[in-house]
């Protein structure tokens, strides 16, 4: 049980600073991949694997009780 808490704390701790501003001054560049903006992109990115992760993260605990 402390450890399912430990993870989702540990989650929403990285999805905290996946969107906080240091990392997200490093990709705000005049850089564009397949002509979008590598900003748009990884913003995205994390926003899938958040997404992802707190599905799976919830999934398991469903199956566990």
């Amino acid at each position: 049980m402390a450890k399912r808490h430990t993870l989702w704390a540990l989650l929403g701790i990285l999805i905290f600073l996946f969107f906080n501003f240091p990392l997200l001054q490093i990709f705000n560049r005049d850089i564009l991949w397949a002509g979008i903006p590598i900003l748009l992109i990884y913003l995205y990115v994390v926003w899938v694997l958040a997404i992802v992760g707190l599905y799976t993260l919830g999934r398991r605990s469903i199956f566990r009780e």
